[in-house]
């Protein structure tokens, strides 16, 4: 069994250092958690309902829709932008880590 695991953990040119394995896990969690939480406040968010009205033009300008950074739903797009640069650095690290040779 440790020599299996000892083949596990070695890679191209000899044997990985203590901290890596950890790295990778607790990167491959966090990149997981913000992935369905991207998903859950993509689904939490209400449709476009201007439907053919915006072809036309014909849509009028509220004070909702003019303050919409302070509503629920400006605060839900905020958290996707933040979530989804977070996941593309933390995904770019990764395959950044993933390409170091020891």
């Amino acid at each position: 069994m440790t020599n299996r695991v000892m083949r596990m953990m070695t890679l191209a040119d000899g044997v990985a250092p203590d901290w890596y394995f950890p790295v990778t896990i607790i990167m491959v969690v966090i990149i997981s958690i913000l992935a369905l939480f991207i998903l859950l406040v993509v689904l939490l968010q209400p449709g476009n309902s201007e439907g053919l009205g915006a072809l036309t033009g014909t849509g009028t300008d509220t004070y909702l829709s003019k303050n919409k950074g302070r509503t629920w739903e400006g605060r839900l797009k905020r958290l996707t932008v933040i979530a989804a640069i977070l996941l593309v650095v933390l995904c770019i690290a990764f395959a950044i880590l993933g390409t170091i040779e020891f």
